[in-house]
């Protein structure tokens, strides 16, 4: 069976308005999610090897296109994105690394990411109070009941101090940050 480049097209474009109707994206994620989109369901069962390189050709070009105009039209904003994300992980206390970690799975670019951190979350905290990392490391021992805000019987247990400290430097956090968060009174 012969692939339709115009029933392609169609049905790329109503899947991406959909995502992006429900989701924020990066551009790398949404060719994701394209691609996987029309591997499972564009694809003709039939297809012979000869058809399927035809077809990757088809969707390639057909997924730069519809990126191309999302991104003229203001649907796809990468830096947008990547700030928005990492406000909100930083609202939940996530550390510098994990932030970076996470929209780099997501495709942002790795210097995108550290300006993202440099200019827009280092930016919004007080320089009189503390780093923006020593209070999302205070937001993340609170979420998580480590330390300080921990609860007499967590304290109660062996080597609880060593445990606490290290789920914090497993979450990102540098030993200095991590035990300054975990044991010193606000």
């Amino acid at each position: 069976m012969p692939i339709n480049p115009d029933r392609l097209k169609t049905r790329l474009e109503n899947k991406a308005l959909h995502y992006l109707g429900r989701y924020a994206s990066s551009e790398a994620n949404l060719r994701q999610i394209l691609k996987r989109f029309a591997m499972r369901k564009c694809l003709p069962a039939d297809a012979e090897t000869d058809d399927t390189d035809a077809f990757r050709q088809i969707l390639e070009t057909e997924i730069d296109a519809l990126i191309t105009r999302y991104r003229a039209l203001g649907y796809l904003d990468d830096r947008g994105f990547a700030l928005g994300r990492a406000r909100a992980m930083r609202a939940r206390g996530a550390s510098t690394r994990r932030i970076i970690q996470t929209l780099r799975a997501k495709g942002i670019d790795a210097e995108v990411a550290s300006e993202i951190i440099a200019d827009g979350l280092e930016a919004n905290t007080d320089p009189e109070t503390l780093s923006a990392e020593t209070a999302a490391a205070r937001i993340y021992a609170q979420r998580r009941r480590l330390g300080q805000y921990a609860s007499p019987a967590s304290q109660a247990k062996p080597n609880w101090k060593d445990r606490h400290l290290a789920s914090m430097m497993r979450a990102g956090f540098n030993y200095a940050t991590a035990k300054s968060a975990l044991f010193d009174a606000d």
